[in-house]
């Protein structure tokens, strides 16, 4: 298992870095809203969650399409604008807005990036796999909302949007390193098939 959870370390960091944004709306909305005397925050929370649900409907066809990291880099990318977007939402409706967006960037960061964690063990040990890759998203939940309490303490609600913008960007960086090695480890092993 620990063989198998180094394996997977990079990818499941990807994760729990975009997994984020996701805890800290749901643990930090309705007191957003409040802090901003704006109503229906359970509206920002019903958006979040459908945007997320026809995403996964529409989309999830595109890591089989188009590969793992290609969907996890855009996720992640419209993910960071919808959080940078509640960071600087002036009206509720702009809330509305980077809700939307980030329920449906984070949609499809679980599956993407466990397509490629899982392909990077051999098939006996894919189950071990998938249970190292999911712990991320258990830490992402856990131990971010201590860590944005404490920043909204000090500098206000709107900016645990900006904290949560900043690991999904972060997310997004491994993630596109991890897809450039990817291509490397490719290459080099069709070209030690060559020759």
């Amino acid at each position: 298992f620990m063989h198998v959870l180094g394996k997977v370390l990079p990818h499941g960091m990807g994760l729990a870095l975009g997994s984020i944004g996701f805890g800290t709306i749901a643990t930090f909305i309705t007191l957003y809203y409040a802090s901003h005397s704006w109503p229906n925050a359970v509206l920002c929370l019903s958006l979040f969650g459908g945007s997320f649900i026809c995403a996964r409907l529409l989309f999830g066809n595109m890591i089989n399409r188009i590969g793992g990291f290609k969907v996890a880099i855009a996720c992640l990318s419209v993910e960071s604008l919808g959080l940078l977007l509640l960071w600087l939402a002036t009206s509720p409706e702009l809330a509305l807005a980077g809700a939307a967006l980030t329920g449906f960037g984070f949609s499809l960061v679980f599956p993407a990036l466990g397509v490629e964690a899982v392909n990077l063990v051999p098939a006996s040990s894919r189950g071990a796999a998938v249970g190292a890759y999911s712990l991320f998203i258990d830490l992402s939940l856990g131990i971010p909302g201590p860590l944005a309490g404490a920043v909204a303490a000090g500098f206000g609600f709107s900016s645990i949007f900006l904290f949560a913008a900043l690991a999904s960007l972060s997310g997004l960086a491994l993630s596109v390193w991890l897809y450039k090695q990817a291509k490397i480890m490719r290459q080099s092993n069709s070209s030690q098939n060559s020759a």
